[in-house]
């Protein structure tokens, strides 16, 4: 699995239900640590729930916040794992419909807000995590603009992350460029799965690693994303 949770560790599914992701963090992490499986849809949420009891999960806590929330609800996590609500092209051989229900403004909003939800996903992980500082985002869909977009986008806004190699040994590398659009060339690092090639779901796999908690905006001007886990020293007053 390319995020692969070590034992104690704090460790974030931002969208979770129905539970297949979190459960298997949990077993990886042998119960032991956090993990915080949050999900915006109150409804699916009854089936995490039920997985997580039905697997004998204890190191779970289930929350229901929108993604974007994060890290001011919580942050400092040492890992994070983002399987962003997407349009499932990689799924139409289970799911026909996906070819009729999804028109352009659907691909619109869902860009922008997988955009958001990365970010968020970046902002809550501790840079300073002694065996963590990851984030994994990944989709159900084959389109550039929901995989290797959204990604390069993330790049550009946050000059703190960097591409790493999620240690998959099949898949084939993502785009660097596509149709005269061209990305980050570090791109090749993320994974591509095709139903003819590889005979699974189409999907996409990128796996950042934090290297700062603090984000440059300008020449000599840093911000720190509030909950990222940082502790900020308030400089104390003198005394006249």
């Amino acid at each position: 699995m390319a995020l692969a949770p070590q034992e104690n560790e704090r460790v974030l599914d931002m969208s979770a239900a129905p539970g297949g992701k979190t459960t298997y963090c949990a077993a990886l992490m042998k119960n032991t640590g956090l993990v915080v499986a949050n999900d915006a849809n109150r409804e699916r949420e009854k089936a995490l729930v039920a997985n997580i009891h039905r697997l004998g999960i204890s190191n779970a806590v289930v929350c229901n916040y929108d993604g974007r929330e994060f890290p001011k609800v919580m942050g400092g996590f040492d890992r994070v794992l983002l399987d962003a609500p997407c349009s499932g092209t990689g799924v139409i051989s289970k799911d026909a419909s996906v070819k009729t229900n999804k028109g352009p403004e659907d691909f619109s909003m869902l860009t922008n807000l997988q955009k958001e939800l990365l970010l968020s996903a970046i902002d809550s992980v501790n840079a300073d995590s002694p065996t963590g500082g990851y984030i994994v985002y990944s989709t159900c869909s084959v389109t550039v603009e929901e995989d290797e977009a959204v990604v390069n986008y993330a790049l550009s806004k946050r000059p703190n992350i960097k591409l790493v190699d999620a240690k998959l040994d099949f898949g084939r590398p993502g785009f660097t460029s596509f149709r005269g659009r061209a990305f980050h060339s570090s791109l090749s690092l993320t994974r591509r799965f095709y139903p003819h090639t590889h005979n699974m779901d189409g999907f996409f796999v990128a796996k950042f690693k934090k290297l700062s908690n603090k984000v440059q905006v300008e020449e000599n001007q840093f911000i720190v994303p509030a909950g990222s886990g940082v502790k900020l020293k308030q400089k104390k007053k003198r005394r006249n």
